[in-house]
């Protein structure tokens, strides 16, 4: 069978939890790949990725016991089959303010029955182990869909969105509910109650609910308030800390 340990651990009942890597470098995700996550978040929509890059980086993953999940730019079909055809093992998709956006995403996800994917993609007999026909096989059932809700429209949706077959997560973005929040006038405060609306919709419907976390804090925070997919810690995030812990230990040498 396929494997993806990430939505193996979702449909087991427990955490899974994995980096984002906006610089569009194929070496830095092969490094990555081979350090035993569940997952890895290629960001196709705020990263810096070319297609071509991402097609390279998507290929650092093979042989390894890590999966890609790439963020896309858009609901298009063409582009969600594209990244899938690349050899992600995931798509995380953006703004889904309904039920009727994620039932239309589900096709692009799946191969029919359960939606409309083509067929298709020279990389799949890799990804699949042993040629195509296993991969178009068995792809249903080990492709990772992530919608991501992230306005207070969406929030009042959830619980329809997570009714839909083929959702593996509902993930919070929470930069972009703030700024809707504080578009209509509201605060933190009110942020944060439909934070909780959401985890109180996972508990109800058993669909995993995710959160992109900024800090260890808040990954605990989340985890305690019930989200089990959490996304945590980026490349650039990394890389500032770094050098930051780099600065403080050269300073007043010179």
């Amino acid at each position: 069978m396929l494997k993806n340990p990430g939505l193996a651990r979702l449909r087991a009942g427990e955490l899974t939890i994995g980096p984002l890597l906006n610089f569009d470098s194929p070496d830095l995700a092969e490094y990555t790949a081979h350090l035993g996550l569940d997952w890895v978040w290629l960001d196709w929509q705020h990263g810096q990725y070319s297609e071509q890059t991402l097609i390279n980086s998507i290929a650092r993953f093979l042989g390894t016991d890590t999966v890609p999940i790439v963020r896309v730019k858009s609901h298009e079909p063409g582009t969600i089959n594209r990244v899938l055809d690349m050899g992600a093992m995931g798509v995380v998709v953006p703004m889904v303010q309904s039920a009727a956006e994620a039932r239309a995403i589900t096709q692009a996800v799946y191969y029919p029955q359960r939606g409309m994917r083509s067929g298709g993609g020279v990389r799949l007999g890799l990804v699949g182990g042993n040629g195509p026909a296993r991969y178009f096989a068995e792809a249903n059932d080990a492709i990772m869909l992530v919608v991501m809700v992230e306005t207070e429209q969406a929030i009042a949706n959830v619980e329809e969105i997570m009714g839909v077959s083929g959702v593996s997560v509902v993930l919070i973005g929470p930069g972009d509910l703030m700024i809707d929040v504080k578009a209509r006038n509201h605060d933190e405060a009110h942020h944060e109650r439909l934070v909780q609306r959401v985890a109180d919709a996972s508990a109800r419907t058993g669909v995993p609910a995710g959160y992109v976390c900024r800090g260890a804090d808040q990954l605990r925070r989340r985890v305690a308030q019930g989200f089990r997919f959490l996304q945590y810690g980026s490349d650039y995030s990394i890389v500032v800390k770094g050098f930051e812990e780099y600065l403080e230990d050269v300073r007043g040498l010179r």
